[in-house]
C-alpha cells in the first residue's frame, strides 16, 4: 500500500525535527539540562515527531496493526506536551534574579510543571485504554473520558502560561535584559501553540470510529482531514519550534549571569538601592541630592 497524503506529512516531519534534534543538542549543552530551563523539552519534541513519523509510515505501510496506528495517535497527542513544559521552562528562567522574593511565582510555576505532566499521563493512559478495549464500549468511553480530561488540562495550561507571559511584560523592567528576548520568542510563539492546543482538544472529542465526514470527524488524529492536521497542528508546531530554537541559538542568556555577578545586585534590588540613594522629605517625597560644598 502506497504512502498517502498523512504519510507524507509525517516523512516531512522526520526531514524537519532531525535538524531540529541536533539544534536542540547544542542548545540544551550551551543553556542546561533541566527541565527546568526548558531547552531540553526541544530535544523531547524532536525524538517524538521523528519516531513517531516513522511508526506512522509502518503503519500505512502495514494498515491490519492497529497497534501501529494507536501508538502513531498516542504520540500524536504527547508531542504537545514537551512544547508546554518548554515554555513554563522558560518563563522559570525569565523569572530568575527578577521574582525572587515572590514565593508565589515560583511555587506557581511547578503547579504548572505538574498539570502538563497530569496532562499528558491522561493522554497517554487514554490512548493505551483505546488499544486494548477491543471493541469493549464501556473501556473505549473510559479511554475517551481521559482523552477530554488532559487535552483540558493542556486549554487550562495554555490560558494560564498566557496570564504568566503577560504579567512578566507587565513587569518587564525587573527582567534581566537577555532574558527578555526569551519573553519576546514565548510572545511570538504562543498564537501557534493556542490554535495547536485547540486542534488538540478538538481532535480529542473526535469519534473513535468515523461516522460521517463533517462535524469533529475532521479533527480524528489517525482518519480526519489531512488539511486541517497540516494547517492547525504540523504547521504551528513548526512555528512554534521554529522560533524557540532561534531565540534559543541567539540569545546569550550566560551574559545575564556575567552582569549580574558584576554588578552584584539583581534589577529588582538595583531599583530599590536607587529608591534609596537620596533621603526623601516625609511630606513632599522629594529626594534632596547629597550636599556638595564648594
Amino acid at each position: 500500500m502506497g504512502i498517502d497524503a498523512r504519510g507524507g506529512i509525517a516523512i516531512v516531519q522526520i526531514i524537519f525535527y532531525i535538524p531540529i534534534l541536533v539544534a536542540s543538542v547544542i542548545i540544551t549543552l550551551r543553556h542546561g539540562f533541566t527541565k527546568r530551563a526548558g531547552w531540553i523539552m526541544l530535544l523531547v519534541l524532536a525524538l517524538i515527531r521523528i519516531i513517531g513519523g516513522a511508526i506512522h509510515i509502518a503503519s500505512e505501510n502495514n494498515p491490519s496493526n492497529d497497534n501501529l496506528r494507536i501508538t502513531y495517535s498516542i504520540l500524536e497527542g504527547a508531542g504537545l506536551s514537551p512544547l508546554l513544559v518548554a515554555t513554563i521552562g522558560f518563563l522559570t528562567t525569565i523569572a530568575e534574579h527578577a521574582f525572587n522574593e515572590n514565593p508565589l511565582m515560583e511555587k506557581g510555576l511547578r503547579i504548572l510543571g505538574v498539570m502538563a505532566i497530569v496532562g499528558i499521563v491522561l493522554i497517554i493512559v487514554g490512548g493505551t485504554q483505546t488499544a486494548s478495549a477491543d471493541g469493549d464500549i464501556s473501556k473505549l468511553n473510559q479511554a475517551m473520558t481521559l482523552r477530554h480530561a488532559g487535552s483540558i488540562i493542556f486549554v487550562v495550561l495554555f490560558v494560564l502560561l498566557v496570564l504568566v507571559h503577560l504579567f512578566f511584560w507587565a513587569n518587564r523592567r525587573t527582567i534581566l535584559e537577555h532574558r527578555r528576548k526569551l519573553l519576546i520568542g514565548i510572545s511570538c510563539a504562543l498564537p501557534f501553540l493556542g490554535v495547536r492546543v485547540i486542534y488538540g482538544i478538538l481532535s480529542s472529542y473526535a469519534p473513535l470510529i468515523p461516522t460521517e465526514k463533517g462535524g469533529l470527524s475532521q479533527f480524528s488524529l489517525s482518519t480526519g482531514s489531512w488539511g486541517i492536521y497540516l494547517g492547525m497542528s504540523v504547521l504551528m508546531e513548526f512555528a512554534a519550534v521554529l522560533i524557540y530554537t532561534f531565540v534559543g541559538i541567539t540569545t546569550p542568556l550566560q551574559r545575564d549571569n556575567q552582569a549580574l555577578g558584576s554588578s552584584g545586585s539583581s534589577p529588582q534590588t538595583q531599583q530599590w538601592e536607587d529608591s534609596q540613594q537620596y533621603p526623601t522629605h516625609n511630606e513632599s517625597g522629594y529626594q534632596y541630592p547629597p550636599y556638595r560644598s564648594s
